[in-house]
């Protein structure tokens, strides 16, 4: 059925709690020891750039951020994945055309991509100098043994192992936000939609479910939290009455999967799709 057929008829349930995901934290550990199945017809599918289906992103560590601080040297702007996760990611933005979302969003909005296809060096540069940079600033009192913690909710260990790859070394991971609708597929400052977590945050703001399991307090997390739970829903496909086949990172609530370990062990599935993809440009 195609997205226009389903549109008319789907009713919006976007503001549904978000499920709670403590479970979803106990089954995600040791992910990277599910099996890949090497003879599934996607083991070897092709990475795909996305601006040509139409989804906006640029590569985070392509420009100054918040966690960063400066350009990282040699990454290249463009967002690369899978090409089945593509097409979903395409859809969806197809999805969010109806004008209800405008209505609900005060603006028509659209995905954006902020991080796709890693190579090897760039997550360990990640895992070993920028996020625990990061963590330290933050927490300048952290112990070791916290921040090893925290580091394995934010950052997957770097592996060049075929059968332990990160999730985004298999290009079947996103990191994708909300914003409103912009004249090119770029970065845009500002055009985000707030979630109730700032940029570089390592709090535990970061998990999808936080506004479920922390009552809002105030208007700007209640929004936070209208937010959150409509973006949960337009990326799992219940906004539309349909499943996406997604699967959100339970300690990222921006960090979404298809095909890669992480996605097999949290919905149940036999064997990842995906393993290393940087061979498989």
């Amino acid at each position: 059925m195609s997205a226009d057929e389903r549109l008319p008829a789907r009713e919006p349930k976007l503001a549904e709690p978000i499920p709670g995901l403590s479970l979803a934290r106990e089954i995600k550990i040791g992910y990277r020891n599910y099996p890949i199945d090497e003879e599934d017809p996607l083991y070897n599918e092709e990475l795909v750039d996305l601006a040509p289906y139409g989804v906006a992103g640029q590569s985070y560590y392509s420009r100054p951020t918040a966690t960063t601080d400066e350009v990282l040297a040699g990454i290249p702007s463009r967002i690369r994945v899978r090409k089945t996760l593509a097409e979903k990611l395409c859809d969806i933005n197809n999805m969010l055309r109806d004008p209800y979302f405008a209505d609900f969003f005060g603006g028509a909005v659209e995905l954006y991509v902020e991080d796709g296809h890693r190579t090897y060096e760039l997550q360990k540069k990640l895992y070993e100098e920028v996020f625990p940079h990061l963590v330290w600033q933050q927490n300048p009192d952290i112990s070791d043994e916290e921040l090893d913690e925290k580091l394995t909710s934010l950052i997957a260990e770097p592996s060049d192992d075929p059968e332990r790859p990160s999730p985004h070394a298999t290009g079947g991971a996103v990191d994708v936000i909300l914003r409103y609708v912009q004249p090119n597929l770029g970065y845009i400052p500002g055009s985000e939609i707030p979630m109730g977590h700032a940029d570089g945050e390592t709090s535990n703001r970061v998990l999808p479910d936080y506004f479920e399991l922390m009552q809002p307090d105030t208007d700007e997390d209640k929004l936070a939290r209208r937010n959150r739970r409509a973006f949960y829903a337009i990326m799992t496909g219940k906004a539309f009455g349909a499943d996406t086949q997604l699967q959100v990172n339970p300690t990222e609530w921006w960090h979404w999967s298809y095909g890669d370990q992480m996605w097999a062990k949290l919905r149940h599935q036999p064997a990842a799709l995906y393993g290393l993809a940087s061979n498989k440009a």
